[in-house]
């Protein structure tokens, strides 16, 4: 375990730069396919989140406003003053954050399956509770037990379609069985759906160019999206054909294909 930050690098240091934020449970290598696409003419930073693969931080590291700062203290490291940003899920909702509290770092900003948060006090404090209570759940598991919570996770419906490649998922599944069960505990607490604040307020004014990618078969997520754009001009919603909630796992090529002609101005 490493105690610190990692990150795989692809494309050449001169080279437009991307970040790539993964979701829960997943690691920078979950990007892999696009980044080799992506590399020929861009930079893609692909970065561990605290708690996740190799970045096991110590201590109570784990807040927005921490994941930030670390972020934003890697890319001064690679020497990346402005780029892209793309991020899924967990890593969308961080994305989306970062783009609002750093608007100069990101040029244009692609958000799969992302929400700002959950309006409601009452709802987000419920959801604070249930993240609670599968982060202790977490910290006291077996290998038995942890193997169990990975397999159920991709049992909720909206990871349904993932079992149309058993296959992958069996592979997506194995390499998630290498996190630390503690480290995954600390993220829920920290960057769970219940810890972060809504930014729903904050979209009326944010400025810079945004794709909102989700799946057809994700209904709930599609409607989020829907309601993203209508609070900010700013975003524009792309709605992948036979995808679920993880579209870039899901069709990897028409990703990267989108990625690429929105990162380079091709869609606004």
């Amino acid at each position: 375990m490493m105690n610190g930050w990692h990150e795989i690098v692809r494309g050449e240091q001169d080279a437009p730069a991307v970040l790539f934020l993964h979701g829960f449970m997943g690691e920078g290598a979950d990007w892999m396919e696009v980044a080799d696409e992506l590399c020929a003419t861009c930079r893609c930073i692909c970065p561990d989140l605290p708690g996740h693969g190799r970045t096991q931080l110590s201590g109570d590291r784990f807040s927005f406003d921490y994941v930030a700062a670390g972020l934003l203290a890697r890319l001064d490291a690679l020497g990346v003053s402005r780029c892209g940003l793309a991020g899924y899920s967990m890593g969308g909702r961080l994305a989306l954050y970062l783009a609002l509290r750093h608007p100069g770092r990101f040029h244009r900003v692609v958000l799969e399956s992302a929400t700002p948060g959950l309006r409601d006090p009452e709802e987000r404090e419920h959801r604070r509770q249930h993240d609670e209570s599968a982060a202790a759940g977490l910290e006291s598991t077996s290998a038995e037990d942890f193997s169990r919570f990975v397999q159920e996770w991709y049992e909720q419906p909206m990871f349904m379609t993932l079992h149309r490649n058993p296959a992958r998922l069996s592979q997506m599944i194995a390499r998630r069985l290498h996190n630390h069960p503690s480290g995954l505990a600390a993220s829920l607490r920290g960057m769970g759906a219940g810890a972060q604040p809504s930014l729903w307020e904050a979209l009326a004014g944010y400025c810079t160019p945004t794709l909102l990618v989700v799946g057809e078969d994700d209904p709930k997520f599609r409607q989020i999206a829907e309601s993203m754009s209508e609070a900010s001009p700013a975003m524009a919603v792309q709605v992948m054909e036979r995808c679920g909630h993880n579209v870039h796992f899901e069709n990897p090529a028409g990703y990267t294909t989108l990625l690429r002609g929105f990162l380079t101005g091709g869609n606004a």
